[in-house]
């Protein structure tokens, strides 16, 4: 759902009773509270795995990244139709920074290196001065044709403050996000159904907490030792 038709759907079930801020910020304090649930899950960090922010196009060599974004983890293209993904390594592979090891990731597994490279995330100059915090990435070389990406990444999560906020809070938690927020507002009015509201928002909310746990990396790959016995 978009920010848009989750305010909606607050909004009705609250019973319109409640101003447009207050919805917004209900909707913020049970994504945020998500957010922080995730983050206690996976170790400190909420990893996204995105396939659809990203597009390398013909001729285009800079792309903008999502507001979220905080550390790339992993980037892996494909042509369209293809099934197989290939692993775009950053240009400085061995920066501790930029590479998948640190979060439990061996991207070299059953995936083909890619041709292209990138550099990023990096903020220009006119994005600083605007303050809205978007980075960039380079793709070299440049894009002959289209490719499909998997971009994963660790995410900040930014305020809502409307519906053209960013959104960390992937789809699988959107119901326990609406009735967590239907709760408070519910709440604010003394309405006995915000412990109705509260119960279900809690309910999805584990079972969006369990999804987190069973994909989320548990461990890298096991190294056999050269030698086994010194005797």
């Amino acid at each position: 759902m978009t920010l848009r038709q989750i305010f909606d759907w607050c909004q009705k079930k609250s019973y319109f009773s409640r101003d447009d801020d207050e919805i917004w910020q209900a909707i913020n304090s049970a994504a945020h509270l998500l957010y922080k649930e995730v983050v206690l899950e996976n170790s400190g960090y909420f990893i996204v795995f995105d396939t659809t922010s990203l597009v390398l196009a013909l001729n285009q060599e800079e792309y903008p990244l999502p507001a979220t974004v905080q550390q790339i983890v992993r980037l892996r293209e494909q042509l369209p139709g293809e099934i197989a993904w290939r692993v775009i390594n950053p240009a400085g592979l061995n920066d501790p920074a930029t590479t998948g090891a640190n979060f439990g990731f061996n991207n070299d597994v059953g995936c083909e290196s890619s041709p292209f490279i990138y550099n990023g995330p990096y903020l220009k100059q006119s994005d600083a001065q605007a303050e809205d915090g978007i980075q960039n990435l380079r793709i070299e070389p440049i894009p002959q044709q289209t490719h499909n990406t998997e971009l994963v990444y660790t995410a900040d999560f930014i305020e809502i403050e409307g519906a053209e906020s960013a959104l960390v809070i992937d789809a699988e938690g959107h119901d326990a996000l609406k009735y967590l927020a239907v709760a408070e507002l519910l709440l604010a009015n003394e309405d006995d159904n915000a412990e109705n509201f509260a119960g279900v928002g809690n309910t999805h909310k584990t079972q969006y907490l369990k999804l987190v746990r069973k994909r989320q990396i548990q461990s890298g790959p096991t190294i056999e030792p050269y030698i086994f016995d010194m005797d």
